[in-house]
């Protein structure tokens, strides 16, 4: 009688079958995973609403911001991983002139409007509402949206001297009914160090078009008085370079003009009076630029304003440069960074007549009914 005889199979043999059954598994699992997540994405994908599509065509602006914005945290962190990147306290190059911004603060800021009605409906209100807006320093993108139904035709609005609204209709809104509307943002901000060598700085021979409306008049801030322009003068009398000159002006608003809480005036009554608020030695500082044919600006930020001159290079390449009139001396630089809520102190835009010093919030509407109304700025906690 034959047996037969089964050739036992090695230990080995039998890791490698199990192996190859434990890959092929693995792989059946992690494909249907991937299957099942792309589905649900695909299940909850949302259109993007009016704001957000508004904002879509910045999009690839505010990443390359972001990647440049790690490129210096990254070489703050290790120098040596990134050469040639900008830090607080490395030196510019000499052929980069102009500022290098430090890591940046994280903000969470919403805007929007309360409206209450009272016994009566109100109808056909027009809405425009200020939103921070992205500059070399800072970086701004929509966190979440709350619009009610009652608002219609909502969407951004971009005018001079960057500014960007919030626009929106709102046709009814029935009687003793409350409607809140809020944006939110994420708001990036990174202090501003000033340049290494200040001695390559001019006053620009040529200014740009665009940036001719920082040498006149505007809202409240006029040089045009022969006093503050023979002041001018004796200041920059006692200095050779551009920078010195602009830093002089600064230095003696500083010395001779007194910080104080008081009611907003206009730059030649505060020049006289030798006092003001920080947004009035801000504007003195700005009409004393002027004067001296220097271009400058406000910058407002929240709770705060401070200003920006312009010089070129030795290039020729024009640069805005920040400096805090009020306040802590900071001068080429801003070392306490906050929320960018507008640059500029003589802006258009169509709801007002005459020419903006601050373009604020505003409501109108057609008829007698005018509803209670509380416009939101608000500071989150990130």
């Amino acid at each position: 009688m034959n047996r037969q005889t089964t050739t036992p199979v090695s230990s080995r043999a039998r890791a490698i079958h199990f192996q190859g059954f434990n890959r092929a598994v693995f792989i059946v699992l992690m494909t249907t995973l991937v299957w099942l997540v792309l589905g649900a994405l695909a299940a909850n994908a949302q259109p993007a609403s009016p704001l957000q599509a508004a904002q879509q065509q910045q999009q690839q602006l505010q990443l390359q911001q972001l990647q440049q914005q790690q490129q210096l945290q990254q070489a703050m962190q290790n120098p040596q991983s990134a050469p040639g990147t900008l830090t607080i306290n490395q030196q510019m190059p000499s052929n980069d002139p102009g500022i290098s911004l430090g890591n940046p603060l994280s903000y969470k800021w919403r805007v929007g409007v309360q409206i209450q009605t009272g016994d009566r409906p109100c109808k056909n209100l027009r809405l425009t509402i200020p939103v921070p807006v992205d500059w070399p320093e800072q970086v701004v993108e929509i966190d979440e949206e709350s619009i009610p139904v009652q608002f219609t035709d909502l969407d951004y609005r971009d005018g001079e001297s960057g500014i960007r609204q919030i626009v929106a209709g709102i046709r009814h809104i029935d009687a003793n009914t409350e409607v809140t509307m809020t944006v939110t943002y994420n708001v990036q901000v990174s202090p501003i160090n000033g340049p290494t060598d200040t001695s390559i700085y001019s006053i620009p021979e040529e200014v740009p078009r665009e940036l001719r409306q920082y040498l006149g008049t505007s809202p409240g801030i006029t040089f045009r008085n022969s006093k503050m322009r023979r002041q001018v003068r004796e200041i920059v009398a006692e200095h050779e370079m551009a920078w010195n000159q602009v830093e002089g002006i600064y230095d003696w608003i500083r010395d001779n003009v007194e910080y104080r809480q008081i009611t907003m005036s206009d730059s030649l009554s505060v020049f006289r009076a030798g006092e003001g608020c920080a947004e009035d030695l801000v504007g003195l500082f700005v009409a004393m630029c002027r004067a001296h044919e220097v271009p400058a600006r406000m910058v407002w930020v929240d709770g705060h304003q401070y200003a920006e001159f312009y010089l070129a290079d030795n290039t020729g390449e024009g640069h805005w440069f920040p400096c805090n009139v009020a306040g802590l001396r900071d001068f080429g630089s801003i070392s306490d960074p906050r929320i960018i809520l507008q640059k500029g102190d003589d802006i258009d835009v169509p709801e007002k007549s005459e020419s903006q010093r601050y373009v604020a919030e505003h409501l109108s509407g057609s008829g007698n009914v005018k509803p209670a109304v509380r416009f939101i700025r608000l500071m989150l906690p990130n």
